[in-house]
């Protein structure tokens, strides 16, 4: 594996049409790593809640190489809603700017469940997890689980 630091150098100088174009081949690589992950453990009709959460983790740890954590956040959820914090060391967010959460549900065909997740920074992360920084209203920290990286 090359040294990284020996990498940026030679990245930086790129022309920016072949940097994108290095940029999309990493990024098609990725997702072709989540396509594995899913067809290994296909989303079914009628799964649990549980199953579904360390399904989409999965499947967002695959594709995004900048995940560090994924947290689970159920309580005072709705019950057919999950919430999903998670921390992502490439995120380009303010520091104490608000914690947003998106609907990031994908068109499941027999899955009913609504996904949001609110990206974060690690350093965010650390500062929910202090409580010097709120969670988007309703979401509590209360009951969370750690949802590990498939392989760690």
């Amino acid at each position: 594996m090359p040294n990284i630091n020996d990498l940026v150098p030679t990245l930086a100088n790129l022309p920016r049409h072949e940097y994108a174009a290095l940029i999309r081949l990493v990024d098609e690589q990725r997702r072709k790593a989540a396509e594995r992950e899913a067809q290994q453990h296909c989303p079914r009709k009628g799964m649990s809640k549980e199953e579904f959460v360390t399904w989409i983790a999965r499947q967002h740890f695959a594709i995004d190489k900048g995940i560090t954590r994924i947290l689970y956040l159920p309580t005072g959820a709705p019950a057919e809603e999950v919430r999903l914090l998670e921390a992502n060391a490439l995120a380009s967010l303010p520091e104490n700017g608000p914690v947003e959460a998106v609907d990031f549900m994908p068109d499941i065909e027999g899955v009913h469940y609504t996904l949001f997740v609110a990206d974060v920074t690690p350093r965010q992360l650390d500062a929910i997890m202090n409580l010097q920084l709120p969670l988007p209203k309703g979401w509590h920290l209360d009951g969370y689980q750690e949802i590990p990286e498939a392989g760690r």
